[in-house]
């Protein structure tokens, strides 16, 4: 899977699901986001989703615009640690900075965000969605990493702030 979660804070022992209606093409484990479409619920998130767009992790296939609830979906919380599969291999110098989506996902496809694009360089744009926070994996070949995923509100954008994250855009 692309994304597991592995920390909810201790606040829950298990992660909230929603139901939500979708448009597009959804796999489990796609990162999804609040569609622009009214009506229209959740979307699959893309190499260019923001951290103002980025909603949670779906856990069911759909396709097609959904007239029901059709797709559950953990949303991002604050204090959860998920671990991400990585573009590239695993490093101690990607600890601590801001990576965006990998440019195809984990199965090969292009534009579906189950990748983090991480790199020893710190992304600052909007659309660096996941700081990494420790290795998890081997440092060779493509790795896993730990870390958060940075939801608008919780990163100086919006009205709430988190203690993790204090760069507006």
């Amino acid at each position: 899977m692309a994304f597991k979660l592995v920390s909810s804070g201790g606040n829950v022992t298990d992660p909230a699901v929603v139901n939500m209606r979708c448009s597009g093409t959804i796999h489990p484990g796609d990162v999804v986001v609040f569609s622009r479409t009214a009506g229209a619920g959740v979307a699959p998130a893309g190499m260019s989703s923001t951290i103002t767009e980025i909603f949670g992790i779906a856990w069911d296939y759909t396709q097609g615009v959904g007239d029901s609830y059709s797709v559950r979906v953990t949303p991002f919380a604050p204090g959860q640690i998920w671990e991400a599969d990585c573009a590239n291999a695993a490093a101690t110098t990607q600890v601590g900075l801001r990576h965006g989506f990998a440019t195809s996902g984990g199965d090969g496809s292009a534009g579906r965000a189950q990748t983090i694009h991480n790199t020893a360089a710190d992304a600052t744009t909007a659309t660096a969605i996941f700081r990494c926070i420790a290795i998890s994996s081997a440092l060779t070949g493509s790795g896993k990493i730990l870390g958060y995923f940075r939801r608008g509100d919780e990163a100086g954008v919006g009205t709430i702030s988190a203690p993790y994250e204090t760069t507006a855009y």
